[in-house]
């Protein structure tokens, strides 16, 4: 009696859900993307934008820290905000979120798996597992499948944001990386003395 109950409960709330689409999860990815190359294209503008070799050392130091810390601490900082907010910054932005079919956020362990073992088995044949979510009626990939979990859209409007967000993102990084050619080309003779002495 008391499983009956639970169980109409679940079907319930799974009819509720509206499960995110492929591209509003391509789009949550691109956000995130653009997001860690704004802070590598701009470490990289730092850098050369210097004329003395000094400052050139010092700025280098300050890109190899950063892409320390980008290599050890992005995973678990993603693993907290999938178990705490339910997605990184690009779901969260455009309204979509990690979860399990009662509604409940992942644990811990859960999104650990998901990011690792999930990603990978998704990964596997050329990325079938991602595309799956076409087949599939909950729009999940194999790493959903993994520890049972949907991403569920929260907002129906929120790709537009997300889409304005990513042109802001796209922008800021081209202008950067604009800036570090300008800033290569006026710097020319020092980086040619340095390279050729």
């Amino acid at each position: 009696m008391i499983l009956g109950k639970k169980l109409k409960k679940i079907i319930k709330m799974t009819d509720k859900i509206k499960y995110a689409s492929f591209w509003e999860r391509v789009l949550a990815l691109l956000i995130d993307t653009s997001i860690y190359l704004m802070l590598i294209t701009l470490a990289i503008f730092k850098i050369t934008g210097v004329n003395d070799f000094a400052s050139l050392l010092n700025n280098i130091y300050d890109f190899v820290l950063l892409n320390l810390f980008l290599a050890v601490f992005i995973f678990p900082i993603e693993v907290a905000m999938v178990s705490f907010l339910g997605g990184t910054p690009g779901k969260l932005i455009i309204g979509i979120r990690i979860q399990k079919e009662s509604g409940k956020l992942l644990n811990w362990k859960e999104a650990f798996i998901r990011l690792t073992l999930g990603k990978a088995v998704s990964g596997l044949f050329f990325g079938l597992g991602y595309v799956w979510i076409f087949r599939d009626e909950k729009k999940r990939a194999w790493h959903d499948y993994v520890n049972n979990s949907v991403v569920a859209k929260k907002n129906n409007y929120g790709w537009i944001i997300g889409f304005l967000i990513l042109c802001l993102f796209l922008f800021i990084n081209f202008e950067t990386v604009i800036g570090i050619v300008a800033s290569i080309g006026a710097n020319s003779e020092f980086y040619s003395s340095l390279i050729f002495g």
